[in-house]
């Protein structure tokens, strides 16, 4: 009974350890658009499963690579991600906060989250979607993404 909990926990949530970083880095606002505009020198970028470089991004991989970019060690997946940090309400997302959706609209609340972005504000994310897509723009009340939304991490003070 345990070994299939198990079995199952690993493979909903990528893990069932949670990774928790400190309580978050206090940075500037300048820090915050200075991820927001690293993001937008990759729009377009292409997506690649498992992609983690300017020829070719997924979702976790993109944003992992743009805090990189700024200076700072995130995990790689969106499940470390998504347990990374704290919790913000949408409300109160501010630049560089990460956005996370479900897959699936209504088993998604007790899955791992499918998909992350990174918040640019105006209530709009920059993200790297789905296969034949590229790194793009989106508004989270647009009818999908607002429908699948999971959640905002904030990793920055």
């Amino acid at each position: 009974m345990l070994a299939a909990l198990l079995m199952i926990c690993l493979l909903f949530s990528g893990g069932c350890t949670a990774f928790r970083p400190s309580p978050g880095i206090h940075v500037s606002p300048a820090v915050r658009q200075d991820i927001v505009n690293i993001a937008l020198q990759y729009k377009n970028a292409p997506y690649q499963w498992n992609g983690e470089s300017p020829g070719g991004f997924d979702c976790s991989g993109f944003v992992q690579f743009v805090y990189r970019q700024a200076g700072f060690e995130i995990p790689r997946t969106s499940t470390r991600q998504f347990r990374s940090g704290h919790e913000v309400s949408r409300p109160k997302l501010k630049k560089g906060d990460l956005v996370f959706f479900k897959t699936w609209k209504y088993l998604g609340t007790i899955l791992s989250p499918g998909h992350v972005g990174i918040y640019i504000g105006g209530k709009r994310f920059i993200h790297s979607p789905s296969p034949g897509g590229a790194v793009r723009i989106d508004h989270l009340d647009n009818g999908y993404w607002k429908t699948h939304y999971k959640g905002g991490r904030v990793l920055l003070k």
